[in-house]
């Protein structure tokens, strides 16, 4: 008896140590190749333009006219939205969108307590002081209300719920998966012609949690981070190769995981306090102009046909504080991928 006991043991860890050899050879192993026809874009964050000092209406038209971008994440902050209940203002977000479809672009909405750029969580005062119950009725109101009011524009290519909500990160309440499942029906109740999508991160989290959700899975790819516990310490992804995120999107497919893109490709630094009190040479540690052209090499090689990129805002500020380079590699970037923007 305890033979067999000891010979079904064997086998079992052989056999597991099998499946992970595999798996980690079939995440690790291999050559990049180039990925043709890629649709490249970035996402615009208007109060973070401004945050760095930018003219956020210019910055938005060099990215279409200097650069090129013909696909955008824009984030419908529901603070800027709606800062007095029942009062709503899409005036700004409206004259974005529209300078982006009068260039033939298309346009990504992300909505939801959680949207890109710092403080990360984006709901307004008054939402703050209501019971949580009356804040999720809240919520469900503000997203019925933005994808009504932009329904029926063709510029809209796809609905994003939530932006990393996975983490409980800035100034947010804790995750909440139930209501985060709930926000991606009810918007699929609202419109069923264009895909639902959320996003995780792609080195962090499985992508199980929140993947089963939605027709579509945006995932972020940091190449240079900091961790706050070490200082200005620069930790490099340079072990992960670019196929790693895609062949991992291949394993996922059968739980459930429907597609996978890249929806926030770092070209920016990392920075564990505000980029504009970072000394120039210090944001330079973490995003040289050799990351910069690394990193787009690494993203033509990952093998996903759609990758929008972060740090537009960036470029376009360095290029006012003696840097164009970046500005300058970005434009060549889009123009040695022409057709590549939408």
């Amino acid at each position: 008896m305890h033979r067999h006991v000891a010979t079904t043991l064997k086998l079992f860890l052989a056999l597991l140590g099998f499946a992970i050899a595999f798996i980690g050879a079939f995440l690790f192993v291999g050559w990049p190749t180039k990925t043709s026809q890629v649709t490249y874009g970035v996402t615009f964050s208007r109060p973070y333009a401004e945050s760095l000092g930018l003219n956020p209406d210019k910055t938005l038209r060099i990215a279409l006219d200097d650069i090129g971008i013909r696909r955008f994440r824009i984030p419908a902050y529901w603070k800027n939205l709606e800062p007095v209940r029942g009062k709503w203002n899409f005036s700004t977000l409206d004259a974005e969108i529209s300078q982006i479809k009068q260039r033939g672009g298309k346009v990504v909405l992300a909505i939801g307590e959680k949207l890109p750029r710092w403080p990360e969580c984006w709901e307004p005062g008054w939402w703050k002081k209501l019971p949580r119950d009356q804040q999720e009725q809240q919520t469900l109101r503000y997203i019925e209300t933005v994808m009504t009011h932009y329904r029926n524009n063709p510029t809209i290519i796809e609905w994003q719920i939530e932006n990393e909500p996975h983490f409980a990160y800035g100034d947010c309440p804790p995750p909440d998966y139930l209501f985060i499942q709930q926000e991606t029906e009810f918007a699929r109740g609202l419109d069923a012609t264009r895909p639902i999508v959320t996003t995780d991160s792609g080195e962090l989290s499985s992508w199980l949690t929140l993947g089963v959700f939605v027709d579509k899975l945006g995932i972020s790819v940091y190449r240079v981070v900091r961790s706050p516990f070490l200082g200005d310490t620069n930790l490099r992804y340079w072990f992960i190769p670019p196929y790693l995120y895609k062949r991992k999107a291949i394993l996922l497919r059968p739980l459930g995981v429907k597609d996978v893109y890249v929806s926030e490709f770092q070209m920016e630094p990392w920075s564990n306090t505000d980029l504009v009190k970072t000394p120039i040479a210090d944001q330079l540690s973490s995003m040289s102009l050799k990351q910069m052209k690394s990193n787009f090499s690494f993203a033509e090689r990952m093998g996903f046909h759609t990758i929008d990129f972060w740090g537009v805002e960036w470029w376009i500020y360095m290029s006012e504080h003696g840097h164009p380079e970046f500005l300058r590699t970005a434009e060549a970037f889009w123009k040695s991928h022409s057709g590549a923007s939408l």
